[in-house]
């Protein structure tokens, strides 16, 4: 009787074991992937998510969060994933949340399904951002620019013909700076205004060695704001307006000079970095 008892318990336990091998299996393949593009952060630094759903849910979107070193939600977005059930996400560290360093994660969520990845993260006070406001010299337009830098100082702006650019002189950035600036679409010529929406700018210092980054935020019919991260050390920014054929306002007495430059046969030859001055030879 107990050598009966014995083997109907180990059929029935070995049928239990077969009857959930199936639901550990599905539960294992239900996890979504996550994955962070570095393992540490500071305040300032941008986050980015990618990842991948195990199926779709028609409607569902994907709600990813940002979890402090207490647990407390510091961050949160939600994002629609693509047909292959991928998603990316992108998170710019900083604020009330985020005053402590330590162990953070990232925790994604759709529906039943959740899943995280933890993150190093250090905490650094901010510089806050100081207005300002210039007007563009040398002009016939009345034009200002406005907006805020974290560490300098803008003192003023003019117009470069030969680069169709903006040329911002800047002091005392004694460190890496952001610079927040609104561009009216009124520094381009009237009849180009109505492709202001085409237009992109491009940023650079003959100073800097490397690259400067610069991000459109915002970019209507009437203006266009752009977020330039200003390395240390720099005293010019030109921001280049590109098609070069949607061209910026002239000068003071620029078509007077184009025409004389055209009655005496002189061409001007420019370059990014020099400008050479080509007369013609006298027979």
């Amino acid at each position: 009787m107990a050598r009966y008892r014995s083997a109907l318990i180990g059929t029935l336990v070995a049928s239990m074991m077969l009857l959930a091998a199936p639901f550990a299996v599905y539960a294992q393949q239900q996890q979504i992937t996550i994955t962070l593009d570095k393992q540490s952060y500071t305040t300032g630094d941008t986050l980015k998510v990618s990842g991948k759903v195990p199926r779709i849910i028609t409607g569902l979107d994907v709600i990813v969060q940002i979890m402090n070193e207490k647990n407390n939600q510091a961050a949160l977005t939600q994002v629609t994933p693509a047909s292959d059930g991928s998603f990316n996400a992108e998170f710019r560290l900083g604020g009330p949340f985020m005053s402590n360093s330590g162990t953070y994660k990232v925790v994604v969520t759709y529906g039943d399904i959740q899943s995280s990845a933890e993150f190093a993260f250090t905490a650094q006070a901010q510089p806050t951002a100081k207005e300002f406001s210039v007007k563009i010299s040398g002009i016939e337009e009345n034009i200002t620019l406005r907006g805020t830098i974290t560490v300098g100082d803008v003192q003023s702006a003019t117009l470069d013909q030969d680069f169709n650019s903006i040329v911002l002189q800047l002091s005392n950035i004694n460190t890496d700076s952001k610079l927040r600036i609104t561009i009216p679409s009124t520094v381009i010529r009237e009849e180009f205004r109505a492709q202001f929406t085409n237009v992109e700018f491009i940023a650079f210092s003959e100073e800097a060695d490397e690259e400067i980054q610069a991000n459109v935020t915002n970019h209507t019919a009437d203006e266009a704001t752009l977020e330039i991260d200003v390395p240390a050390g720099i005293s010019s920014l030109e921001i280049v307006i590109a098609p070069e054929n949607i061209a910026v306002v002239p000068e003071f007495g620029v078509i007077a000079a184009l025409i004389l430059a055209a009655g005496i046969g002189t061409f001007i030859v420019v370059s990014r970095r020099q400008m050479i001055r080509v007369f013609p030879q006298i027979a």
